[in-house]
C-alpha cells in the first residue's frame, strides 16, 4: 500500500500536493523567456505571495498534452492560435507582451515578398499565419539554433523567428546572419493557464495592468535587453 501511494505522489501535479505553480516555458537562454518569468514571478507574487512558481522547459507538443491532463498548470508565451484544441485551457484577456517576428537572412534582409523559402521552427503557428500571408515554402526545423544554422549555412534564403532569436545569434556567433530592421509582424502573447484556474485569471490580469501602468513592466524588458 505504501509503494502505491509514494507512486500516486509521483504522478500528481506539483500544485495538487501544495501551493506550487508549475509553468512550462520554452529555451531557458532566450532573453524573452527570462523576461518572461520574471514579470510573471512578480505578478504573481503580487496576487498571493504564498504561490510557489515551478518552471520547466517543455516544447510546445508536450506542453499541450501536460496542460490537457493537468500535469502543468500553465504554458506561457503562447498566441490565441494555439491550444484550439486543448479543451483544458483558459486564456486570459491581458497580454503579457507582443512579440515582434523578424527575418533573419543570410548576410542582408531583403523585403518579405524577396523571399520563397524560409525556414521556421517546428510548433510555431505564428511562422505558419505569416508564411501563408507571404505565400512562402516552410522547412520546419525543432529548435532556433538549428534554423540558423541553415541560414548561416546559405541552406535557406531566411529564418522568420521571434525578437529574442537575437540573443542565439550573439551565443552562437553566427556572424553570416543579419536580423530585419523591422518586424513582419508583431502579435500578442498570453499566459495560458488550466481551467482549474480561472479564478487567478482576474487578479492577475489587474496585476499585469499595474505593472504596465507603473513602468515595472518595460524596466523588466530593458533589464532584459529587450
Amino acid at each position: 500500500m505504501a509503494k502505491w501511494w509514494v507512486l500516486v505522489a509521483c504522478w500528481l501535479p506539483l500544485s495538487a500536493l501544495g501551493n506550487t505553480f508549475t509553468i512550462a516555458y520554452r529555451d531557458h537562454t532566450d532573453a524573452m523567456s527570462s523576461a518572461t518569468k520574471a514579470i510573471l514571478e512578480r505578478a504573481f507574487y503580487s496576487v498571493d505571495p504564498n504561490i510557489d512558481l515551478s518552471w520547466i522547459e517543455m516544447p510546445f507538443s508536450r506542453a499541450e498534452d501536460a496542460l490537457e491532463k493537468g500535469i502543468i498548470d500553465a504554458d506561457f508565451g503562447r498566441t490565441r492560435l494555439a491550444y484550439q484544441s486543448t479543451s483544458q485551457a483558459y486564456y486570459p484577456t491581458e497580454p503579457l507582451l507582443s512579440v515582434d517576428y523578424y527575418l533573419f537572412g543570410y548576410t542582408h534582409v531583403l523585403h518579405p515578398t524577396n523571399y520563397q523559402r524560409i525556414v521556421g521552427v517546428i510548433g510555431d503557428k505564428i511562422v505558419e499565419e505569416i508564411a501563408e500571408k507571404y505565400q512562402w515554402e516552410i522547412v520546419r526545423v525543432r529548435t532556433e539554433r538549428a534554423a540558423l544554422k541553415m541560414v548561416d549555412s546559405n541552406r535557406v534564403q531566411a529564418m522568420v523567428g521571434y525578437v529574442g532569436i537575437k540573443s542565439v545569434l550573439k551565443n552562437e556567433q553566427l556572424t553570416a546572419v543579419r536580423m530585419g530592421d523591422r518586424p513582419v509582424e508583431s502579435i500578442p502573447v498570453y499566459l495560458v493557464v488550466h481551467k482549474r484556474h480561472q479564478t487567478l485569471v482576474e487578479p492577475l490580469d489587474a496585476a499585469l495592468r499595474e505593472m504596465k501602468d507603473s513602468g515595472e513592466f518595460a524596466a523588466i524588458l530593458v533589464e532584459h535587453g529587450l
